[in-house]
């Protein structure tokens, strides 16, 4: 009874691990998208792992990836997304060249 209810255990922490990694993927291309940015490799790696307290007190999974992009083609730069639970708390992406955003932080120095 004990190993049934271990690996029935194992197989939804599976499950719960590939679905994470699947929102994490589409987060990835729709963020890249919006960048304007290629990401590469169509992929993302699961870099770290963490219990964490919520927002609201409970106690949720905190899972960093990463992944690489391309801002014209030829080059490759890190990227990454931060998940607390099933909410993207954070992202990271390089600007291209042609940014507006990049121009203007240029006019701020």
């Amino acid at each position: 009874m004990l190993l049934l209810v271990l690996v029935g255990g194992s197989a939804l922490l599976w499950q719960s691990a590939l679905r994470a990694r699947d929102r994490a993927v589409h987060a990835s291309r729709r963020l890249c998208a919006q960048a304007g940015v290629q990401l590469l490799d169509q992929s993302v790696s699961l870099r770290r792992l963490a219990l964490v307290r919520s927002g609201s007190g409970r106690l949720a999974v905190r899972r960093h990836y990463s992944f690489e992009v391309s801002t014209d083609g030829s080059n490759r730069h890190p990227g990454s997304l931060q998940f607390d639970g099933d909410r993207l708390e954070n992202f990271s992406l390089p600007l291209r060249a042609d940014d507006p955003a990049l121009a203007e932080l240029a006019r701020l120095h």
